[in-house]
């Protein structure tokens, strides 16, 4: 998966959880969307299954969530080392 269709799956997670449509691109600063604690959770969900990954706690952090980019950042570091 390249990284414009796992840019292209983010957006469509994060819009999923938005309380309203906003227009979403790699760079949209997702805490100014009015992203809440429960949606916040729900994305995690929703990035694991949509990536079939597991997002350790350690991880959940504001900085790997700032917006598409780092989030694509973190999938991948969470995605199986391919040998």
């Amino acid at each position: 998966m390249n990284t414009s269709e796992m840019e292209a799956i983010i957006i469509d997670n994060v819009k999923q959880i938005l309380p309203e449509k906003f227009e979403i691109e790699p760079g949209t600063k997702l805490l100014e969307t009015g992203i809440d604690s429960m949606s916040f959770i729900r994305l995690v969900v929703l990035l694991e299954e949509s990536f079939g990954v597991v997002i350790e706690d350690e991880e959940i952090l504001l900085e790997n969530f700032a917006n598409v980019g780092t989030i694509r950042s973190l999938i991948e570091r969470c995605l199986p080392n391919k040998s």
